[in-house]
C-alpha cells in the first residue's frame, strides 16, 4: 500500500482542523523541549549569566503577588475553616504539621505554578512573539544565530530554576504566617506550633515533592511559552492567542503533572503517608 493511499484515509480538511493544530503543538513542545534540555546540559554553559538575570527579575515580578496568594488561602482555608474543623473534632494541635504537609506536598506547588505561568509564562510568549512579529527571529537566523540556543535555553533553564525557588519560599511564608496567625486564632501554644511541624518533616518532601518536582514544571512552563512564541501567528491577534494557550496549557499541564507525580511518590515512598505525632 503506498504512502499516499495511507495519509489519504484521514478526512478531508483535517490538516486544518484544531485537532491536527493540537497535534502539531504537542510534537513541537516535545521537539523543543528535547532540543533546548540538550543544549543546556551540554558545556560550554554559555546561557548562565542570561538565566541568573532572568531568574532575578522573575522571582521579582512573583514575589509579591505569590506571597499575597498564599497567605490568603491560608488564612481563608487552613486556619478559619479546615482548623476549626479540626478545632469540632477535637485535634486542632494538628494543624501546623497538615499545614505543612499540604503545603510541601501540594499546595506549594499549585498556587506557585499557576503564578508563575500566569506571570513569567504570559512575558516569555509575549516577549518573543513579539520578535516573531516585528521578524525579529527571521533576522537572526539570518545571521546564524541559533535561536533556540540563545533565547530559548536561558529562559527554559531560568525558569526551571526560578520555580523551586519560588516554592520554597512560598513554603517558609506560609510557616512563617501560619506561626503568627493559628495559634492565636485556634487556641495552641507556639511550643506546639513547632513541635507538630519537626515531627511532619520528611526529608524526601523536600527534595522530590519540592524541589524536583518543581524543577520539571518549571522548565515545562518555560518550554511551552516558548514554543508558542516562537510559532504565534503574525499580527498582535496571533500574539494574544499565544499567550492563552500558553497559559491553558501550562494549567492543564501543572494540574495533570502533579497529581501523576504524588500519586507516584506515595507509592514509591509509602512511609510518607504516615502521619507522625
Amino acid at each position: 500500500m503506498s504512502a499516499n493511499s495511507t495519509w489519504s484515509r484521514f478526512p478531508e480538511g483535517f490538516y486544518d482542523s484544531r485537532a491536527y493544530e493540537s497535534i502539531q503543538s504537542v510534537a513541537g513542545i516535545g521537539a523543543l523541549g528535547v532540543h533546548a534540555i540538550r543544549i543546556g546540559v551540554r558545556p560550554p554553559f554559555k546561557w548562565l549569566r542570561e538565566s541568573i538575570d532572568l531568574s532575578a527579575t522573575w522571582i521579582k515580578r512573583s514575589i509579591i503577588p505569590q506571597s499575597i496568594a498564599h497567605a490568603s488561602y491560608l488564612i481563608a482555608f487552613g486556619v478559619v475553616l479546615f482548623g476549626h474543623v479540626l478545632g469540632a473534632i477535637g485535634v486542632v494541635d494538628r494543624e501546623p504539621g497538615t499545614t505543612y504537609l499540604s503545603w510541601s506536598r501540594e499546595l506549594s506547588t499549585t498556587i506557585t505554578e499557576m503564578i508563575f505561568a500566569g506571570l513569567v509564562g504570559a512575558a516569555i510568549t509575549a516577549d518573543l512573539g513579539a520578535r516573531r512579529v516585528r521578524e525579529e527571529l527571521d533576522a537572526l537566523s539570518v545571521l546564524g544565530v541559533d535561536n533556540v540556543r540563545e533565547l530559548v535555553v536561558p529562559r527554559v533553564m531560568a525558569a526551571g530554576l526560578v520555580a523551586p525557588v519560588l516554592a520554597v519560599l512560598s513554603l517558609l511564608w506560609v510557616l512563617i504566617v501560619n506561626l503568627l496567625v493559628a495559634p492565636h486564632q485556634l487556641g495552641f501554644t507556639v511550643g506546639v506550633y513547632f513541635a507538630e511541624v519537626q515531627r511532619s518533616i520528611f526529608a524526601p518532601d523536600l527534595f522530590i515533592a519540592l524541589f524536583l518536582k518543581n524543577l520539571i514544571i518549571g522548565m515545562f512552563v518555560g518550554i511551552v511559552a516558548c514554543h508558542k512564541g516562537l510559532t504565534c501567528k503574525m499580527g498582535s491577534d496571533g500574539v494574544g492567542r499565544a499567550v492563552n494557550q500558553t497559559i491553558v496549557i501550562a494549567f492543564v499541564g501543572i494540574w495533570g503533572f502533579n497529581a501523576v507525580w504524588n500519586l507516584a511518590y506515595l507509592t514509591a515512598f509509602p512511609a510518607a503517608s504516615v502521619l507522625h505525632g
